[in-house]
C-alpha cells in the first residue's frame, strides 16, 4: 500500500500513473527486505518511506526534461531518486554508486523491474568521456564538492537538479555567483528542505 499523497502525485501528473504506482510498489517490497541486511535507507525514515523517499524523489520530475535526455544520479545508494527516475521513464540514465553491496541491489533491482539504467559500480571523479544533460543528487555532499568531481562529464549546458536540506544557504555562499546561475524551489515533502536547479553562465 503506497502513501495517499504519493498515489495523487502520479495519478496527477502522469499518463500512466497505475503502471508507475504498481513499480514503486514492487521496488518498495524489494527495498525493505534488502534493507534488513544492508543500510540502504535509515531505519527510522521506513515508517514514511512512501513520502521520505519516494515523493521526495519523484518531485524532481517537473525540473526534468523529455525522458531522452542523459542523466546521471552520483552517490545513488538506494537508487533514490536514479530508480524512481527509471521507473517513471527516463531511459538515458547512469547511476553512479562506490559501493559494490549498493551496485549489486541496483543491477538486482533493475533485472526485477525491467528498469533501464546503466551502473557505475566506482567513484564519480573515475567517470570521464560521457556528456551528461542532468546530473541529480541527494544526500550526497555539498554543491561544491559536485560540481569539482563532476567536472569530467558535464559541458556547458549541463543542469545540476539537486535535493538539499537545511544547510543549502551555507552550501550556496561559496559557490560564485559570476560563474553559476541557480535557483531555488521548495520541497513538497519539507519546509527545510528545497530543489536547486544550477547551471554554467
Amino acid at each position: 500500500m503506497l502513501n495517499d499523497k504519493l498515489v495523487k502525485f502520479c495519478d496527477d501528473n502522469f499518463d500512466d500513473g497505475k503502471l508507475i504506482l504498481t513499480k514503486l510498489s514492487e521496488y518498495k517490497k524489494i527495498l525493505l527486505k534488502e534493507n534488513e541486511t544492508m543500510n540502504l535507507i535509515g531505519k527510522s525514515t521506513i515508517i514514511d518511506l512512501d513520502e521520505r523517499h519516494f515523493l521526495d524523489c519523484i518531485q524532481i520530475v517537473k525540473y526534468l526534461p523529455q525522458h531522452e535526455k542523459s542523466v546521471m544520479d552520483i552517490g545513488t545508494g538506494a537508487g533514490l531518486p536514479g530508480i524512481i527516475l527509471a521507473i517513471i521513464g527516463f531511459k538515458n540514465l547512469h547511476l553512479v554508486e562506490k559501493s559494490p553491496k549498493k551496485s549489486s541491489f541496483l543491477e538486482n533491482c533493475k533485472l526485477r523491474l525491467g528498469l533501464n539504467y546503466v551502473v557505475h559500480n566506482k567513484s564519480i571523479s573515475e567517470i570521464s568521456n560521457l556528456n551528461i544533460d542532468y546530473v541529480t543528487a541527494r544526500a550526497f555532499a555539498s554543491i561544491e564538492k559536485i560540481i569539482s568531481m563532476t567536472k569530467k562529464i558535464i559541458n556547458k549546458q549541463t543542469k545540476f537538479i539537486l535535493l538539499k536540506g537545511k544547510t543549502y544557504l551555507t552550501e550556496l555562499e561559496t559557490i560564485n555567483p559570476q560563474k553559476f546561475f541557480w535557483e531555488t524551489h521548495p520541497s513538497i515533502t519539507s519546509s527545510e528542505s528545497k530543489i536547486i536547479i544550477m547551471g554554467a553562465k
